[in-house]
């Protein structure tokens, strides 16, 4: 029944955005409306992303203790690198201010847990056919 109803509305925001479509292209509506539609379509597919994970931890609560750690791990990386980044200010040749202290410090932030996960997922990798070499 769940699969069902889920095919049902798939294919009715199919069918309104194929209609939608078409309407814009033969000229009978703005790019607004349309651009509209896809805020719309946005915000069912966020909140799809939010609500049905935290159904599937509530209905199985030991695959929601492993969600939880890698959750609490991403959060100490990207804390690792807010603390690491050193947030200057960036500013051009002539003098042109790029980036105040805060967002400077976010984007740092931001390259530095992804060079730790990226290490991370090399040093993954690099175990995993190690270890399969000496078994």
């Amino acid at each position: 029944m769940n699969n069902k109803l889920n095919s049902i509305i798939l294919i009715a925001l199919m069918g309104l955005s194929a209609i939608l479509s078409i309407l814009f292209f033969v000229g009978v509506i703005s790019e607004g409306l349309l651009l509209t539609w896809c805020y719309v379509l946005f915000g069912i597919a966020a909140i799809a992303a939010i609500v049905f994970p935290l159904i599937n931890m509530v209905q199985n609560p030991k695959g929601a203790k492993n969600a939880l750690i890698g959750v609490v791990t991403l959060v100490v990386v990207f804390a690792l690198g807010y603390a690491m980044a050193s947030g200057e200010e960036s500013f051009t040749i002539d003098g042109v201010l790029l980036a105040d202290s805060a967002t400077s410090k976010l984007s740092e932030a931001g390259l530095i847990a992804f060079y730790i996960m990226g290490a991370a997922a090399i040093a993954a990798v690099v175990y995993a056919e190690v270890s399969k070499m000496l078994k």
